[in-house]
Parts: C-alpha cells; structure tokens; sequence
C-alpha cells in the first residue's frame, strides 16, 4: 500500500484516539506543517487529493449561476414526471409542444438510449472531440430550458446551497432571480428610450416601489423555505447557517440597449434597496453582435446609473474571450473599461488578460485598487479550450493580483468546488499554503459588509483582538464578539480561520 495508505491511516487514527478519550477538539494540536506533509503526499492521487481538499474549508464561491448548477440528473426527474412535456429525439432536447420527431417526455423512464442523449446535449459531457465547446455549453441551456424553467426555483437553490455545504463551502454569492416574475416584467416592460438618459431614469424611478415591495416579499419567503429544505437555521441568506449565501443580480448583455437600461436600474434599485441581493453583474456571451456593438453603450449606462445609486458593487464578466471567438481588437480594453468605465470591482472570467493594451499598468491597478478575478477553470477549458498553460492565472498571480475560485455553472460542466481546487493544485502546482490564501480571498473580496479580520489585506497581519485566532485555544473575548457583531466579512472570517484550525488538527 506504502506511504499513501499510511498518510490515511494516520488520519484516521487521530479522529479515532480523539474520539475515543473524549478529548475535546481543540486538546488536538493544529499543525499547519503538517498538513502540508499531508497534502503534498495527496497530491500523487487524484482520489486522494479529492478526499483531501473536499473536506479543506474553501471561503466562498463567488461566480455561480444557479440556472446552469443544476445538476441533468434533478432535471430529468422532474421531466420525466411532467404532463404535456415532450422530448424531441432529434436534438436531445425537452420541448413544449409535439412534432414529428418527439416523444412524450414520461418514455425516458425506461430509455437508456434517449437518456443519454439528453444528458449530452444539457451538459458538457456531450462536449466531445470535434465538438465546439464554447457552442455546445450556450446550446445546452435550450435542452433544458423548459423543465429549469417550470423547477420550484426554492428546491433549486436548496440543491446548489446543499452541494456548496457539502464542499466545506462557507458562503456564496449567487446568480439568480431576486424578484417575481410577474413583478419584473411590469418594472421592465416599454422600457423608457434613451434620447435623455435623465428622463428614462425619471421613468425608471417611478416603476420601483412595486418592484421593491414585490422584490422584499419574495426573497423573505425564499429566506425561509430554502433553510426550512435545507434543515439549517433561517434565514439562508443570515449569519447563522452552515453556508450562507447572497444574491447577484445579473442583467442579459445581449438585450437592445433600453432594456438594459431599464434592467440595470432594476438591479441597482434592489441592491441599493435590499442588503441581501450585494452587486450587479451582466451575463450570457460575450462575443455575439449585440454584446460586441454596445459593449462601450453598456459601459457609459452602468456608469451613469452607479452614480445614480451611490456606487452600489459591481462584479462583470470581462475577457471570456480568445482569438477563436472574437478580433484582437476587442481584447485589448474589455478588461480594462469594465474596470475603469463599468467600476467592476471583481472580474467574472479574466481570459483575454494577455491582449490588454498597457499590460503591467493594468495589472498593477488591478492590484492597487483591489479587483480580484474570479477564476473559472473547469468553464473556460471547457467553453474556450484554454488550459494549463494557455490560462492567465500564474500571470494573474506574479503581477499580484487577487484571484478567487470558481464554479461558473456546475451542473453544465458537472464539476463542485472541490474539482476546481483539485484543479488548480495538479495543473499549477499550488501548495496548501497558497489554497488557502486563494480561500480567503474568496471572503476578503465578497461583497460581505463590515470590516476585515486582516489589515491592509494582508493575511499575516491580524487586528489584536485576533492575534490569536489561529490557535486551537483561541476564544473570542467580549470586544472580539463587538466586533464580529458588527462585520459580516469579519465574523465569515474569523468562522473560516477556525475552520483552518480545525482542519488541520486532524494532521496532528
């Protein structure tokens, strides 16, 4: 078996003579060094670098689609079940209405063979030599569609928070709805034109008291049925539970300018209105005619409306992109006038960094001012082809910059958060010590209010009254408890660097 049986071994002789005398858990040295040992020997197996860094505390996810985290598998079911829903056996795809080529969508209880083309056209596993990926990820949200769309959207929420829960995942900040649809299509319905932007934002104002209402109602029931699934204290979007989460309102980036417009003052009116939904984003791809035309347009009204708002938070997708789907022209300022002219302060994605006019001054203010990226490295292998080392993460890295990890859309590429850890440490050769780092990343640039347990960003550097956080003792005293009290971000994590202790105590 040699040493790799023996790492395990060890382990669980630990848990095992610590259970057995009754020890409580922090009579159990953490051992950083440790650990390390632990993980370096993982590293040799990708099984065990699974088991490893699935139970490694990671901070957050912070770019997560709900929509594309669903797994086929809970979607099958639920299709399977539903009267009046068919499924077209030429293209692997649910549909509403019968033609020549469908089936009633109830024969898939007992067809392998049509089961399995489903599950290739709605995820990447279909992704095969000779397949277009970056085609084959956007057309699987049409073979799905119609069942996503009629999902209880709470039991929807409670599978992607209890996977996330199960990954030793913290917190979350997720793309999804925020608001009735019936309420955002009245807000959003003949949306105001753009001759005088100050008279559409006239316009717009007057639509947002219903939207906010209707806004509050929904995600206050929403806090409670998703805990109430999920057996963990409400609400979900609270302090209390095992993963708690946020929401990011995401506006399309191919509408027609007025309705994004109209969809982005609806965004920024609910995060300026609701402390739960935390940022904006804008979604769907990059490189079709309407994003490529107006991205500059899309720019300036993010611009006008942020200011509109008091500058609520901003996190853009920015740079999905290779030579492969888009000019070189494009390239070379995406990145950074969403930065400088959209105010992102997280950038979805990043891939296109290298074209950047102006290269190590752009990396230099991404350093300076903060803007993390957050890196999706099972999506954009699978969607662009970009892997080892074609990826700008070791870029990203040596200039400073501050990067996250991320699911992207986990039920499409069928991956957790774990697999992107396992990831990043086989394909870059990142140590313990640098996961860890890229953890806290995930909470020190979420958009949690309140102050940081760390100084200037720096993870050695600790306020006093967490000096000692990092050792198994440690017990917050009454100013420590003031003070996570008052910082979500802080009391997140400090929970995070107990996890630490707590993980590595069972190197010992």
């Amino acid at each position: 078996m040699g040493y790799r049986s023996n790492h395990w071994r060890r382990v669980w002789q630990v848990v095992a003579v610590t259970a057995m005398l009754g020890l409580p858990a922090q009579a159990v040295f953490a051992d950083e060094a440790a650990t390390v040992r632990h993980f370096e020997e993982a590293k040799s197996n990708e099984a065990e670098l699974i088991a490893f860094l699935k139970e490694m505390p990671k901070g957050a996810d912070l770019h997560n689609h709900v929509t594309g985290a669903i797994f086929a598998e809970s979607m099958y079911d639920k299709a399977v079940n539903t009267d009046n829903l068919y499924y077209d056996t030429s293209t692997g795809y649910f549909v509403q209405n019968p033609g020549p080529t469908t089936v009633p969508a109830s024969q898939l209880k007992t067809s392998r063979t049509l089961g399995r083309k489903f599950y290739d056209a709605a995820t990447m596993r279909g992704n095969l030599p000779g397949t277009n990926g970056h085609d084959h990820f956007f057309d699987a949200f049409d073979a799905f569609r119609p069942v996503s769309n009629g999902m209880d959207p709470d039991q929807v929420l409670a599978e992607v928070v209890g996977r996330a829960q199960a990954q030793n995942v913290q917190y979350l900040e997720l793309m999804t709805s925020v608001a009735p649809q019936n309420a955002l299509n009245s807000a959003l319905s003949n949306p105001p034109a753009l001759d005088n932007w100050e008279e559409a934002w006239k316009v717009m104002e007057q639509r947002f008291p219903d939207l906010l209402a209707a806004s509050k109602q929904y995600l206050d029931e929403r806090d409670q049925k998703v805990a109430k699934l999920l057996q963990v204290p409400a609400p979900i979007t609270g302090t209390a539970g095992p993963t708690n989460m946020r929401y990011v309102y995401s506006v399309d980036r191919n509408k027609q300018l007025p309705d994004f417009f109209a969809a982005m003052a609806c965004g920024m009116a609910i995060v300026k209105s609701d402390p739960r939904v935390v940022a904006v984003n804008i979604v769907s791809p990059e490189d079709y005619y309407v994003s490529r035309k107006d991205f500059e347009s899309q720019m300036r009204i993010i611009d006008f409306l942020w200011r509109k708002f008091g500058k609520p938070h901003v996190t853009l997708h920015a740079g999905e992109l290779t030579l492969e789907y888009s000019p070189v022209e494009v390239m070379r300022s995406r990145i950074r006038k969403s930065i400088e002219v959209g105010h992102a302060e997280r950038i979805g994605h990043g891939v296109s960094i290298a074209w950047e006019d102006r290269l190590p001054q752009l990396l230099e203010e991404m350093r300076q001012k903060g803007v993390a990226v957050e890196i999706c490295l099972t999506s954009n292998e699978g969607i662009l082809g970009v892997a080892g080392d074609q990826h700008p993460l070791p870029l990203y890295r040596e200039a400073g910059v501050p990067i996250t990890l991320n699911t992207d859309d986990e039920g499409i590429s069928r991956i957790n958060l774990t697999t992107e850890y396992v990831k990043a440490a086989s394909e870059f050769k990142l140590s313990y010590e640098e996961l860890k780092d890229i953890a806290r990343n995930s909470l020190e640039y979420s958009f949690l209010p309140g102050e940081s347990l760390y100084i200037n960003r720096d993870y050695k550097k600790l306020h006093g009254e967490f000096a000692r956080v990092r050792e198994p003792n440690w017990q917050p005293d009454g100013q420590a408890k003031k003070m996570m009290d008052e910082s979500q971000k802080l009391a997140e994590q400090v929970r995070l660097e107990r996890s630490f202790v707590e993980f590595e105590q069972r190197y010992h």
